[in-house]
């Protein structure tokens, strides 16, 4: 269900260690947690600039471009969720979450959350049309930008729930 693409060098090992050892069973909780399918899923540990620079080159083959620049808004995110051109990418930030077991199954619940959320009906076309937007290539009426924030305060709000459920995945291992 799990590629792995890419993790960051020894002093990060035990993020990387982690989230190997956590993915399917948080898979399996989220699923179970919000009726759904969380499909495939390209999984990345990185440092904390390294993470927009995956979700720059996961954006190239779509939009024919990649500016690590529009998503650095938050450099102390302890992870990420994107959509690619053959599924959906996240990345756990192993800096922000400095080998914490807890940060790092918070983090990951919360970001399989999103994954899930990005297969739901109508889900990644909305996406698309975000990021399109946030590269400037169609921008969005002012009324679609304002669904737009909408669905991802919900958004975060469902995937913000799972994060509770931590100890239940630290159990379940």
């Amino acid at each position: 269900m799990f590629a792995f693409i890419r993790s960051v060098g020894r002093q990060h090992q035990a993020t990387t260690d982690r989230v190997h050892a956590t993915a399917d069973a948080a898979t399996r909780i989220v699923e179970q947690q919000l009726h759904g399918r969380v499909g495939p899923v390209d999984l990345a540990v990185a440092s904390s600039s390294g993470m927009w620079d995956l979700v720059a080159d996961a954006h190239r083959p779509m939009f024919g471009r990649q500016d690590p620049r529009v998503w650095q808004h938050d450099r102390h995110a302890y992870g990420t969720t994107t959509i690619t051109a053959s599924g959906v990418l996240v990345v756990i930030n192993s800096q922000a979450c400095r080998g914490r077991q807890a940060e790092i199954d918070k983090t990951l619940l919360h970001e399989l959350a999103h994954a899930l959320q990005f297969n739901r009906p109508g889900a990644r076309a909305l996406i698309e049309a975000s990021i399109a937007n946030n590269y400037g290539i169609r921008p969005m009426t002012e009324r679609e930008a304002k669904a737009a924030n909408r669905q991802v305060d919900a958004d975060e709000r469902e995937a913000a729930r799972m994060e509770r459920h931590h100890r239940q995945l630290a159990q379940s291992i």
